[in-house]
């Protein structure tokens, strides 16, 4: 078995400090034929790899809509995710906050006054606390920026742009107002945590014509929770499996065939990425000792830098090339 082990956000600065030592990781780092890039998002490789084409967006919105259990169809859809928007000095910024923050009986209740304000003019599907997908009639001619990348300044210059974007401005704007004052809202600000006041639109785009035995099949069975990730793989008719805990289970028996693709969640601290150390690089570096795994191939995402490495068991007889930290392969 071919493993391609995707991470987001993996060399993050306040998850992976340069001064912390990951043993397995570094020894397949190191012993490993590595590449590095320019950034590329984590959703451009996936379609890419996919060879499916950017519109006006990459088409995050009908493909993930598909992995989360819905039906995008040949529609137009966004993501529109619930944000908190808040005022400084600077003009608006754009707040993370974490998708667990987020309580499935607020997301229904804000996205019900939603739905019955607007009426048949959009569709809203709350298909996550977190992820919600909006659908329009006409498309609309857009760009947008996924929120990760809008949260470093004012978000003025992330806001959607093209022929329609005045267009969608006036519904964000007319959202804002109905969340504003809604009892969900009310209620978390008692709380002391930040109110869900604004719809973050991107994403948008329409599932192409290839799907099934006709589109790319790059991988055998994709192993996901992300959303994007499982999507693509239904619309190329490939097996879907939920990520494990941990590397052991998809590593126990020996001379497996195929290429699978695995997707982790991004590390949102320290103990993340410790973690991925211990439940996947470790069992996985042990798997290629035991030959239960054919070949590895890692792909490590930064915020400017992505790093690729392949690595096969011959490969870890190479004891002269020494690890290293690995905030050094950013150098």
């Amino acid at each position: 078995m071919h493993f391609h082990l995707l991470v987001p956000e993996f060399f993050a600065a306040d998850v992976l400090p340069s001064a912390d030592r990951f043993a397995a990781a570094e020894t397949l780092v190191a012993r490993g034929r590595r590449k590095r890039h320019d950034a590329i998002s984590p959703e451009a490789w996936l379609f890419g790899r996919f060879q499916v084409e950017k519109q006006r967006d990459w088409p995050v919105a009908p493909y993930a809509l598909l992995g989360d259990g819905g039906s995008p169809g040949t529609h137009y859809w966004l993501r529109a995710d619930p944000v908190h928007l808040r005022a400084g000095s600077e003009g608006l910024a754009l707040v993370d906050i974490a998708p667990s923050a987020i309580a499935r009986d607020e997301a229904d209740a804000l996205a019900e006054t939603l739905s019955r304000h607007f009426g048949a003019t959009l569709l809203l599907q709350p298909l996550q606390s977190s992820r919600w997908y909006l659908r329009l009639q006409p498309p609309m001619e857009v760009e947008t920026t996924p929120p990760a990348a809008a949260l470093d300044g004012p978000v003025a210059a992330h806001f959607a742009r093209g022929r329609d974007a005045l267009r969608l401005h006036a519904l964000m704007n007319e959202a804002q107002m109905v969340m504003h004052e809604h009892p969900v809202n009310a209620a978390r600000e008692a709380r002391g945590e930040a109110p869900l006041n604004s719809l973050w639109p991107w994403g948008g785009g329409a599932i192409g014509a290839a799907t099934g035995a006709a589109a790319a099949r790059p991988f055998s069975v994709v192993i996901a929770d992300d959303p994007l990730a499982r999507g693509l793989a239904l619309a190329a008719g490939i097996p879907v499996r939920p990520l494990p805990a941990s590397a052991e289970s998809l590593c126990g028996v020996p001379a497996q065939k195929g290429v699978a693709l695995v997707v982790m969640n991004a590390p949102r601290d320290a103990g993340g990425a410790a973690a991925l150390e211990r439940d996947w690089f470790a069992p996985l570096l042990a798997a290629l000792q035991a030959r239960k795994l054919g070949m590895l191939s890692l792909h490590l995402f930064g915020a400017e830098t992505l790093v690729e490495v392949e690595t096969v068991r011959s490969d870890l007889r190479y004891l002269w090339r020494r690890r290293a930290p690995l905030a050094r392969y950013l150098a």
